[in-house]
């Protein structure tokens, strides 16, 4: 190959590396935006409110449900909150 050919090569390849940062930083803004729609910022007086009824929700399901039990449940159960939230703040919309 020659010396330009291989130039020509390294500056597509190095537009390529770029475009790939530009389009991750994109996709991370997306998500991003996603995120503040679907979950709102949290209220700290409802989050102090709610801790302690997790945290006993948990000590009490643990050791009747299992660990692997209680994670796939707590994981459906943010799947649907999130789902929930969606078509509220869908609806909301229209």
């Amino acid at each position: 190959m020659s010396a330009q050919r291989l130039a020509e090569l390294a500056e597509r390849k190095a537009q390529l590396v770029t475009q790939s940062h530009l389009d991750r930083a994109r996709l991370l803004l997306a998500v991003h935006q996603v995120r503040e729609i679907v979950s709102p910022a949290p209220d700290p007086a409802r989050a102090a409110r709610l801790r302690p009824a997790a945290a006993t929700f948990v000590n009490i399901a643990l050791p009747l449900l299992g660990t692997s039990r209680l994670g796939r449940l707590l994981r459906i159960a943010s799947f649907a909150l999130a789902g929930y939230r969606i078509v509220r703040g869908w609806r909301a919309a229209r």
